[in-house]
């Protein structure tokens, strides 16, 4: 548990740090989108005095936990997978997700819209994303900025152990994520991860819009790295599943059942000759 407060704490001295130096909290209204069980979102307990603070999430159990032990003067929000929010766009000032992106597979740009959508006009986002410095854990090859974009791991990870893996390098970040944000800042290795300071441009786009390719070599560089990397996974899954089957098999042909059936399967054998 002490761990637990201790990098709420941290996450908070992260976000604060990151804010412009004449910002306030005073009449302001944040989200902290991926919030769990109020990590980072309990720390702003004084903050909240002042101003409005949200908190949502996909884990109902988080969420009821929340609501019953922290609003007021917090509040609490259950959201789908998949956006839309269900909350008043257009009408929060700062949203961080802290180790949401990271995560987040198919519905990532999808997601990064809504968090665009949410925001006031030139409202804050802090989102960040791993990369350089996990690569070589994932992966286990050294991180090189040209061959990773953005690649998506672990692909039938659950949810329940930490979901698909998610690598973004900061030049696919400014090419894509850049379309729907002007990126005041990237502070490196906080928590291992990079936490860019994104403000909403005022433009209307789609997803097909931020995931078009940049027109930047490296986009086919990493696309191909990312191919060879899920092949990879595949070939990985298949084996285990092979020995896994193989596992079953030595298993079945150990048991009493096997041996019981026995004279079943030699008299068989013989019909058949």
């Amino acid at each position: 548990m002490a761990t637990y407060l201790e990098m709420g704490s941290q996450t908070k001295e992260a976000i604060v740090g990151m804010l412009p130096d004449d910002w306030s909290f005073e009449g302001k209204r944040m989200l902290d989108f991926g919030c769990g069980s109020a990590r980072t979102l309990r720390h702003f307990m004084d903050e909240a005095a002042a101003a409005e603070f949200w908190g949502t999430d996909i884990d109902r159990p988080s969420i009821e936990w929340v609501q019953g032990a922290l609003c007021p003067p917090l509040h609490a929000h259950q959201c789908q997978p998949d956006p839309p929010l269900g909350l008043e766009p257009g009408s929060f000032d700062l949203i961080w997700a802290v180790s949401v992106f990271t995560h987040l597979a198919d519905n990532s740009l999808p997601w990064l819209l809504e968090m665009h959508r949410m925001l006031k006009p030139g409202g804050l986002l802090i989102a960040t994303y791993m990369g350089r410095w996990n690569a070589a854990f994932f992966t286990g090859e050294p991180w090189d900025e040209g061959h990773f974009g953005r690649t998506v791991l672990s692909h039938d990870q659950p949810w329940n152990a930490g979901g698909p893996m998610v690598l973004t390098s900061d030049w696919w970040m400014r090419a894509h994520w850049g379309r729907a944000f002007e990126v005041l800042e990237i502070a490196p290795q906080i928590h291992n991860m990079s936490w860019p300071v994104l403000r909403k441009r005022d433009v209307e786009l789609t997803v097909e819009d931020l995931e078009a390719p940049a027109d930047d070599p490296r986009e086919y560089v990493a696309a191909k790295n990312n191919l060879r990397l899920t092949q990879r996974e595949l070939e990985r899954l298949q084996e285990r599943q092979d020995a896994e089957l193989e596992d079953m098999r030595r298993q079945y042909e150990d048991s009493l059942s096997w041996e019981l059936t026995g004279p079943l399967r030699v008299a068989r054998s013989r019909r058949s000759r």
